[in-house]
């Protein structure tokens, strides 16, 4: 009796495992299959080069007739986000008819469970505005924004102080200030809404917000610390030691 049930068990345990190398195959197979097709986006001379990364403005030129051949193929990219170093490039998407729709859609509209970066809805990217928000996925396998959580430590933060934002007017060079991280969601009391910012009417307005953030903050460089009038980019993730957490990168152009 007692051996008949160790094997059950034993089969049990071998299909269980089974199904569950198989499920960690396909995902991590199915985010290579959407990295190659980001990372065939732009010819391979540029798209990971020390050109493509220069704050020169030669090679934005040498960008420009790509990004314009991409946006001819899906007219919803609005740019291109690279931080030096990482993994992150990739195109960022907006569609304010529909602000999550590339949540788990690739560049060609199809079904990606990476989904792409994506503009708030309430983001001008072009002008831009004070605050330009840009949201992703943070993959296990360090795709789209997985790159974001070594943010966290003290090293990689001093190291990778660079975001560099391609639009289709200009390039747009940022230096990372700080990482905060917290909840959102109906039921957090007097939750952050940061995800709602777009313009500052007023320096008071400015000063309520950086409050907010750097009271949640991780970690930060005072060196690199906004004032009022100054463009904020902030990059949005999943975070995992919160129930419906985030973690959100601020960086400021100069």
């Amino acid at each position: 009796m007692k051996k008949g049930l160790t094997i059950v068990l034993i089969a049990v345990c071998v299909v269980v495992f089974g199904i569950s190398a198989y499920q960690l195959i396909k995902y991590y197979s199915a985010d290579k299959a959407a990295e190659n097709d980001f990372g065939n986006l732009l010819p391979p001379d540029l798209a990971g080069s020390e050109v493509a990364a220069s704050d020169e403005k030669s090679a934005y030129d040498l960008l420009l007739p790509f990004y314009r051949d991409l946006r001819e193929q899906n007219d919803d990219m609005v740019g291109w986000l690279r931080i030096p170093g990482t993994r992150i490039s990739y195109p960022v998407m907006q569609t304010v008819y529909s602000p999550e729709y590339y949540l788990d859609k690739n560049f060609k509209r199809e079904y990606s469970a990476s989904g792409s970066l994506f503009a708030s809805s309430i983001s001008d990217v072009d002008l831009p505005s004070d605050v330009v928000i840009i949201f992703g996925h943070r993959m296990k396998t360090g795709a789209m924004l997985g790159s974001l959580g070594n943010y966290l430590k003290a090293d990689f933060f001093s190291e990778h102080e660079k975001v560099l934002f391609d639009t289709f007017t200009g390039r747009n060079e940022y230096k990372v200030y700080m990482v905060f991280t917290l909840a959102v969601g109906p039921e957090v009391e007097n939750e952050f809404e940061y995800f709602n910012y777009n313009m500052f009417r007023d320096k008071e307005a400015f000063d309520s917000f950086m409050a907010r953030a750097q009271a949640l903050a991780v970690i930060e460089n005072p060196a690199n610390a906004p004032s009022f009038g100054d463009k904020l980019l902030l990059l949005s993730t999943c975070e995992y030691t919160h129930d419906n957490g985030r973690l959100v990168l601020i960086a400021v152009r100069r």
